[in-house]
């Protein structure tokens, strides 16, 4: 780890990072994969030489002035980031683009020593860096035309398989009249050629009263229940056994206008009993459970009761338990868009729903340039219905603090 920069300290060959005899980096603050982005512990040696011993203490006094001052208040421009002060190290081109911010400062002073040179002051700081250094300018991957459950792979523009990138999503809605609840997933993969393990299982019968209607979902043609004249019934799926994983089971049922209070739906599989829940007027997507496919599990059976007619009950839809974002967004009808930011880099209010609404999932996303997205969003007419989504991604280099 080059460090560069520390509040407005920039070294140089009078201020500097102590490193060994070598003159190689200073050692890292580690790469924990686990939890990437949470706060990371970070700790330097530092040596300020000057003409007098009174300088060289005034530099130390400075410099701890000014870690207390930047924790006094949030970062110009960026109201997530609640004070700390700017650290830059070098990334792998030898630039000052990646950067952290500073909380929790302290400063120990090590010992004065006279050299030939001039007065050495040592110190070490610790405290805790906010995030992981990152580039805080980034690229963009417009993703258009995301049709009505579409599962899509994507490879992240302007980036490298060296990296990894922490990214924000801005998605949009277009000709989806009476959207109240929509779902997106991005799921990392391993390569360009990484399959992605999300799944949406179509209908295999429905009970008297229920129609089916398809439409093609750019990766799959997928069918949805249409509880045309019947307001309870009985619909089956048949659930593959493979990939083998751990899978949240995900259910959509859109009411056009809000239930009555017995509103309600069963499901059950293979050795396990009725789930029930009550089905609301305010959102359509419900998890109620976990699904193991390492064993045979078909029929699954969904029971929907006391629904309005016209209520439509979409492809369940199985998300591995791991290495899957999952953004829940809920808003009155009809939902137009949202935005979900990484709070380091974001001038604007990390979440934001139009109209104003809920968002249930994380402050965006860390994943390799490949991932695969999946579009949970549903109205009652799909013509012409689709998305758009932007992903604005930042640069993270392991190598740089490891």
């Amino acid at each position: 780890m080059r460090i560069r920069q520390i509040g407005t300290l920039v070294f140089d060959a009078n201020t500097n990072i102590v490193v060994d005899a070598n003159n190689q980096d200073a050692l890292g603050i580690g790469f924990r994969v686990n939890d990437l982005y949470d706060p990371q512990p970070f700790a330097a040696e530092i040596a300020f030489r000057r003409a007098t011993r009174q300088q060289a203490l005034n530099a130390v006094n400075a410099f701890a002035r000014e870690l207390h001052s930047y924790a006094q208040r949030r970062r110009d421009n960026l109201p997530a980031v609640a004070g700390g002060a700017l650290v830059v190290v070098e990334d792998a081109n030898g630039g000052t683009s990646l950067q952290s911010y500073l909380r929790d400062g302290s400063v120990t002073l090590l010992g004065v020593e006279a050299t030939s040179t001039g007065v050495l002051a040592r110190v070490r700081v610790t405290g805790t860096l906010i995030n992981p250094f990152l580039n805080y300018t980034y690229t963009s991957t417009p993703l258009y035309t995301l049709l009505p459950y579409e599962r899509r792979a994507v490879t992240l523009t302007g980036t490298s398989d060296a990296y990894l990138y922490v990214s924000q999503i801005n998605q949009q809605y277009f000709n989806m009249s009476g959207l109240y609840n929509a779902l997106l997933a991005v799921e990392e993969l391993e390569s360009a050629t990484g399959t992605s393990r999300i799944q949406a299982i179509n209908p295999a019968s429905v009970s008297s009263g229920i129609t089916t209607q398809s439409w093609d979902a750019g990766w799959a043609t997928l069918t949805r229940a249409n509880f045309s004249s019947a307001t309870s019934g009985t619909i089956t799926y048949t659930i593959p056994t493979s990939p083998i994983d751990i899978y949240r089971l995900f259910i959509e049922i859109y009411c056009p206008t809000t239930p009555p209070s017995n509103a309600r739906y069963l499901v059950s599989w293979s050795e396990q009993p009725q789930i029930a829940e009550t089905i609301s007027g305010n959102r359509s997507w419900y998890t109620p459970a976990l699904i193991a496919l390492d064993q045979a599990l078909s029929p699954l059976t969904l029971e929907i009761q006391s629904v309005p007619t016209g209520t439509l009950v979409m492809p369940i839809v199985l998300l591995p338990t791991d290495g899957v974002y999952v953004f829940n967004i809920i808003s009155p009808p009809t939902l137009t868009g949202y935005r979900a930011a990484v709070p380091q880099t974001n001038v604007a209010p990390v979440f934001r729903v139009f109209p104003s609404g809920t968002i249930y999932g994380p402050p965006g996303f860390i994943s390799s340039r490949h991932i695969a997205v999946f579009n949970g969003a549903m109205s009652p007419s799909l013509s012409g219905a689709y998305a758009s989504v932007g992903i604005y991604s930042h640069r993270i280099e392991p190598a740089a603090f490891a």
